[in-house]
């Protein structure tokens, strides 16, 4: 550093940014998408082999919504986590949650058949390992990438997580007609091995904590700021609904004879194309906009699912809520990434996996009852109305009136401190 000369006062220290590893990006992108596949392979497997098996719907719901309810104890312990050992090895204790996970249902007893207990367990260990692995890989792109490319950085990695969402569903369906649950286990053991090597050596920068910055505040052992209050709520309201098609669609579209994987598939698609142009739209378009544009669009596309279910109404409505999806999603990801800083960003990307699993525990479990008596046309039609909630969130919350490339550092307030997502 300069020594201070006399009349210029010291320059402060600034901490280097990491160089734009792009490949390192790609490289990242692909190990969470390969590693996911322990989660999303189960999606639309799981429920329809149990529902093959004739266990009740509300069981089922239950079971899958399990994964999702042990997230959130997750989203309080597994951010604290990525802030004190890392995201990488965050990343790896995730992907050791997916493989023992499907280790369970690889075991001999295990039959749909049977007892359900190991089922609920091996969902337990899935909902462990997308509690941590997303956060953890959303994480370590500040610290891979320059300041002025984190919005495209946080873009790709979502969009690689969304991929797998793409292609597990339909992939896991074909495995499960051609073979068995079990088979579907191995086929994802596969996946995500491949995914933990790829990530072995990854660089990443040492993480930079700036006093300066300010932070997030320790509350009942939570890293929180109030200015991600508002993220985190639309969050919940917004996607409730998927907790109840996640659940309860795939079995209702077996009953139709419609085919539910192209429905994941095409959401995926819908999701992963729209949150590639996202990375541009939210440095043009207002964050109100976008959630608000998202969120009509998304309720369209889950009320075109009150309709008799067809392949190809599976597919549009998929499309559809896809992209509106991406278009809610990608500027609430980068407004809570610019609240935060490297002290504490593991925790707000953590409650961020933690608000979705609230929404998808609420969709699952509120919804069992609500399918059990009225169906899953009254459990959508619930979904459709938190849709709106959040939405009056959205346009009563000043704070995402302008673009993301407006949004704050921690409190609200405009930051340029190196490492804080953007």
């Amino acid at each position: 550093m300069d020594s201070p000369s006399p009349g210029r006062p010291a320059r402060r220290p600034t901490c280097p940014e990491p160089r734009a590893h792009v490949t390192d990006i790609l490289r990242l992108s692909a190990a969470l998408f390969l590693v996911q596949a322990g989660f999303h392979g189960f999606t639309a497997s799981l429920p329809v082999a149990l529902a093959r098996a004739l266990v009740p719907d509300a069981t089922i719901g239950l079971i899958v919504g399990s994964a999702a309810l042990v997230q959130i104890p997750v989203a309080i312990l597994g951010g604290r986590m990525v802030d004190r050992f890392g995201g990488l090895r965050l990343f790896y204790v995730g992907g050791a949650c997916y493989l023992a996970g499907i280790g369970i249902l690889l075991l001999p007893d295990v039959s749909a058949t049977g007892s359900m207990l190991p089922f609920v367990l091996a969902r337990v260990f899935q909902g462990a390992g997308i509690g941590l692995t997303g956060p953890a890989a959303l994480s370590l792109v500040p610290r891979i990438l320059a300041a002025h490319r984190h919005g495209s950085g946080l873009s790709y990695v979502g969009a690689a997580q969304n991929l797998t969402g793409v292609l597990a569903p339909p992939l896991s369906i074909a495995i499960l007609d051609t073979s068995s649950l079990r088979g579907v286990a191995l086929a994802l053991v596969v996946f995500v091995v491949a995914g933990l090597l790829l990530a072995v050596r990854l660089p990443v920068a040492p993480a930079v904590h700036d006093p300066a910055a300010g932070g997030a505040a320790v509350r009942f052992g939570i890293r929180f700021h109030r200015s991600w209050a508002a993220p985190l709520a639309i969050i919940v309201c917004y996607v409730a609904h998927w907790g109840a098609v996640t659940a309860y669609l795939p079995v209702r579209a077996e009953q139709a004879g419609a085919d539910v994987g192209l429905y994941f598939a095409a959401d995926g698609v819908g999701i992963f194309l729209m949150r590639l142009a996202g990375a541009r739209l939210v440095d043009r378009v207002s964050s109100r906009l976008l959630v608000v544009t998202g969120g009509i669009a998304t309720a369209c596309a889950i009320g075109m699912l009150l309709l008799p279910l067809t392949t190809p109404l599976l597919i549009v409505s998929g499309l559809i809520g896809g992209a509106a999806g991406a278009l809610v999603m990608t500027p609430l990801l980068l407004e809570l990434s610019r609240r935060a800083t490297d002290a504490d960003r593991g925790s707000a990307f953590a409650l961020f996996s933690g608000s979705i699993a609230v929404a998808m525990s609420l969709g699952a479990f509120a919804g069992a009852p609500i399918v059990a008596t009225l169906g899953l046309s009254a459990a959508l039609a619930a979904g459709i109305v938190l849709i709106g909630v959040g939405m009056v969130i959205t346009i009563s919350d000043a704070s995402l009136g302008g673009t993301a490339g407006t949004g704050g550092g921690p409190g609200g307030e405009e930051t340029d401190v190196v490492g804080v997502a953007g």
